[in-house]
């Protein structure tokens, strides 16, 4: 896609960041405080390219104001919503709205060409054309080669109408509806500034660059574009975004060497460069025998983090390569531990308790009388189930049945507070999906369409949401690494640091293979690639590959390890695993950016044998390494030879003491530990 026919002038400066965030907020600190020299600050508008990052530059701008006065600032899909709201009467589809009106949509769907025909019996065909959609949608690209694209834009043209034709958009046409409005008469009525500095201008699209040509108008217009930082843009756009653009005024922003060692090596990464060591903070490898063991081994070093002073569990990431299932995983494993997980890309909706029990209720009611009613699910009250079949609005019935069943309250007395406010927000959202139904004319406001919605709601709910941020309450923060951009963390994991992962293979969609896609020059993702597409792309040379669309996506694989590392202010944690998770227990690679930097920068180094600092992990680790004693000492019993039980002693020491601390939990654990003895001699039996 990397077409520079969306060539744009803009009359404005441009402002180019070297790579890393302290860089881009001196810089975005200085022409804020320039703006300010000539406009109030509520005439300053500052605009981010996504919307998980406006806290990071709201604080960084916020330190130029007096008192309490904080910077106007809001990403491009807030403004754009904002725009529509004020100018547009039609209703603003939430993702799983939307999602679930496609399934309805593409259900029945008359596909034109023969390859779409024979995918759509598939049982993932609907998710991956929604994906392609998705795609297509934010960027308003119009494939014109290949056949198979072009059938696809037109049935998200048809459902793109199908939506307006009941006065409904989905969030994907937010940027385009909205720079309609700012390039009409209205847009006096929805702008209300003198000035624009917009940050993240790396990862603009060609239709966000529009967009904000539109919004600035005859505004002062500043652009900050950081340096071999763009993932976003560069998954569709190749080349710099400066290949794009041209702008009346362009300069270099200030210039400082990275000041702590998680910085100097996300510099590593993005650009080879080999600073000086900085001595503050640290970069740790932290490596473990299976994955398993890897996030165990992350939720005890999270643990004894926390145990220290002025650390909370806000102040930490875990970050995985991709949105989804890797993501809801590594949370449950946390809250598995004990430890308060949150993402801004996944919700909780597929194993939350509160839901499963909404689920089960839902999945009753819905059931004919001669269906075998689903076993599902908690046990339900059935005269409160009849009850609640006589309330003829959905929502009201779903709700009194919320209330009357307590389950408010059995949400807040079984979870923590941050668990608690997350399963509110889930059972919020059920809500709305019943109150959508009520209101809207496409779907029979009936339980069997609520159970459906439900249930994809469900099954869908490790999917990302790329269109906007979610109000966080202080866990530990869950994401693939493009959604920590910009922000920053005293503490981050970078998981599964493994060549099968990093760089892994290229890959952009399910619904067709990978070497169809790579030669599709009209898909929306970086395809037809040259050499020089490579180079102009990324400084960096990891892979001897020959082949330009293998090359590109190894270093961008990279890049995205550079801008994770680059969110950790303290300490950076490389995490990684020996053996895959198979029953032929194959050996994985450490990933070759991982072994680079460790052969290349000093500073980074194996992280120390672990303390055992967690319950969980105590428990993990004392019942495993009795198992371990047990079977040593029956190897040494059939070999004859002599075993030393002192190093055994020792390790038990420190578990030890941690037990005397725990009270009653520490007398249970115990009592496992003599069980699990017993039943190794044979005193007991399963």
């Amino acid at each position: 896609m990397s077409d520079h026919a969306s060539h744009r002038q803009f009359d404005g400066t441009l402002v180019t960041a070297p790579f890393g965030g302290e860089n881009v907020e001196r810089t975005a600190r200085d022409e804020y405080r320039t703006l300010l020299d000539e406009h109030d600050s509520e005439d300053v508008l500052v605009v981010t390219g996504a919307p998980t990052s406006t806290d990071t530059f709201r604080g960084a701008l916020g330190t130029e104001l007096p008192g309490a006065a904080t910077p106007y600032v809001t990403s491009l899909v807030v403004h754009a919503t904002d725009v529509l709201n004020q100018t547009d009467d039609r209703v603003i589809l939430s993702d799983a709205l939307r999602r679930e009106l496609l399934h309805r949509f593409l259900a029945d769907y008359e596909w034109e060409t023969e390859y779409l025909q024979r995918a759509s019996d598939q049982p993932s065909f609907i998710k991956d054309v929604d994906a392609v959609m998705g795609t297509l949608s934010w960027q308003t690209i119009t494939p014109e080669e290949t056949p198979e694209l072009r059938d696809i834009t037109a049935a998200l043209d048809a459902f793109h109408e199908w939506l307006a034709e009941h006065d409904h958009m989905e969030r994907g046409q937010l940027i385009s509806e909205a720079l309609d409005v700012l390039s009409g008469d209205a847009r006096d009525d929805v702008v209300d500034f003198e000035a624009v500095l917009a940050v993240e201008f790396e990862e603009f699209f060609p239709l966000d660059r529009a967009y904000l040509d539109a919004l600035a108008g005859d505004c002062d217009l500043v652009c900050i574009a950081e340096e071999n930082a763009s993932v976003r843009r560069t998954w569709v756009e190749s080349g710099p975004v400066t290949d794009y653009v041209s702008f009346s005024e362009s300069r270099c922003g200030a210039s400082e060497a990275p000041s702590t060692r998680p910085a100097a090596t996300a510099a590593y990464f993005a650009e080879e460069t080999v600073p000086v060591d900085p001595e503050a903070g640290s970069v740790s490898i932290l490596a473990t025998d299976s994955s398993d063991e890897q996030l165990a081994e992350v939720a005890n070093e999270i643990e004894e983090l926390v145990a220290q002073p002025n650390w909370n569990y806000g102040n930490i990431a875990v970050a995985t390569k991709q949105s989804g299932s890797t993501v809801t995983d590594t949370i449950e494993v946390l809250e598995r531990t004990g430890i308060p997980a949150e993402s801004t890309t996944v919700t909780g909706f597929g194993d939350d308790p509160a839901i499963r029990e909404l689920l089960a209720v839902v999945r009753h009611l819905a059931a004919d009388e001669e269906d075998e009613v689903p076993d599902r699910g908690p046990e339900l009250d059935t005269e409160r189930l009849d009850r609640v079949s006589d309330i003829y609005s959905l929502e009201d019935a779903v709700r009194w049945w919320a209330t009357d069943s307590g389950l408010k309250e059995r949400i807040a007395e079984r979870s923590t507070p941050l668990d608690a406010r997350a399963q509110f927000g889930n059972v919020r959202r059920a809500f709305r999906m019943a109150e959508f139904l009520e209101e809207t004319e496409f779907v029979d406001a009936t339980w069997e369409s609520f159970e459906d919605m439900l249930e994809r709601a469900h099954e869908y709910a490790p999917q990302q949401n790329q269109t906007s941020a979610t109000d966080l309450d202080d866990g530990v923060r869950v994401d693939h690494l493009q959604a920590i951009k910009n922000e920053s963390f005293r503490a981050v994991f970078l998981v599964n640091l493994v060549d099968g992962e990093y760089p892994g293979d290229p890959f952009l969609t399910r619904l067709f293979p990978t070497e169809r896609v790579a030669s599709m020059p009209d898909y929306p993702g970086v395809t037809e690639l040259h050499e020089p597409d490579v180079d102009a792309t990324f400084p960096t040379t990891s892979t001897a590959s020959s082949r330009p669309f293998a090359r590109y996506h190894t270093e961008h694989a990279r890049r995205r390890l550079a801008v994770g590392a680059g969110a950790a202010d303290e300490h950076l944690y490389c995490c990684l695993y020996e053996y895959e998770d198979t029953a032929l227990e194959e050996r994985a690679q450490a990933s070759r950016f991982l072994t680079e930097v460790y052969n290349r920068l000093s500073w980074v180094t194996e992280a120390d044998d672990p303390h055992i600092t967690s319950e969980q992990a105590a428990e993990d680790f004392l019942l495993s390494r009795v198992d371990d004693a047990l079977a040593e000492v029956r190897r040494a019993n059939s070999r004859d030879v002599t075993v030393s039980l002192d190093d055994l002693e020792a390790e038990l020491g420190e578990v030890q003491d941690l037990l005397d601390k725990s009270g009653a939990r520490g007398e249970e654990l115990r009592k496992a530990l003599r069980a699990r003895v017993e039943f190794a001699n044979g005193e007991v039996r399963r």
